[in-house]
């Protein structure tokens, strides 16, 4: 099994759902399902999931990657700002939608200021209004890859929302793991006793709002060998 650790640096603004609501922010740990997707796609082979209805649109499915023929960790912010921003109304039933970078305008929306004359003018529905809080070009992380077949010396991928976010990546020394918890046991299916020593073989449990935010940070690089990658590869 090759092991490969990369440096990656962000080209161009990424959105990602870290959490939804009125505003959708993009936490600065970005979550090992969304790079298994990136690389997946780019790199091996893996089958695009487009639109779906029903339950299956508001419920994430991720069993599929259990069959990826390779494991990844998350992606361990270095350097990153998360200042970017996108604010966007759009009503449905009209097809009436406007974009914009002002940042007044995000503070009315994010805030609980009253509805911006220019919304009420408009016409568009104010519960479509969405602020996007990205993250900005530059930034930097760090992930490690664990597959058959070698990953380039300098891969590019592109992840978030509309697969904006466009990162290429180069090879780096081992630093800090970082483990998605989701991914272990609800995709992966790995025990209580296997997760509950993981957990005391990490520096920290970093723990979210969200069972998709919850963490491994500075997870024992030789533990994770023995013990982790013969139950997901």
């Amino acid at each position: 099994m090759i092991e490969q650790t990369f440096e990656a640096t962000l080209y161009a603004p990424l959105f990602y759902s870290s959490s939804e609501g009125r505003a959708i922010r993009t936490q600065p740990m970005l979550s090992s399902t969304a790079l298994m997707h990136a690389l997946g796609y780019r790199y091996f082979g893996m089958e695009k999931r487009y639109a779906e209805f029903g339950t299956d649109a508001t419920s994430a499915d991720y069993s599929h990657l259990k069959e990826a023929p390779f494991f990844v960790t998350d992606m361990r912010p270095i350097a990153v700002q998360t200042d970017e921003r996108t604010f966007r109304s759009t009503d449905y039933r009209s097809e009436r939608h406007f974009t914009t970078n002002d940042t007044d305008l995000a503070n009315q929306i994010a805030g609980t200021k009253s509805i911006p004359s220019i919304l009420e003018d408009s016409g568009a529905a104010y519960q479509t209004i969405r602020n996007y809080v990205g993250i900005s070009p530059g930034s930097t992380f760090e992930f490690t890859v664990w597959s058959e077949e070698e990953l380039p010396r300098r891969p590019f991928f592109r992840m978030g929302i509309k697969q904006t976010g466009e990162f290429r990546a180069a090879l780096a020394e081992l630093e800090t793991l970082v483990l998605n918890k989701y991914l272990l046991s609800e995709v992966y299916d790995l025990s209580d006793e296997l997760l509950a020593a993981l957990m005391e073989q990490s520096q920290s449990f970093e723990r979210g709002n969200d069972p998709r935010l919850q963490h491994f940070v500075g997870a024992d690089p030789e533990f994770v060998r023995d013990r982790i990658l013969p139950e997901v590869l």
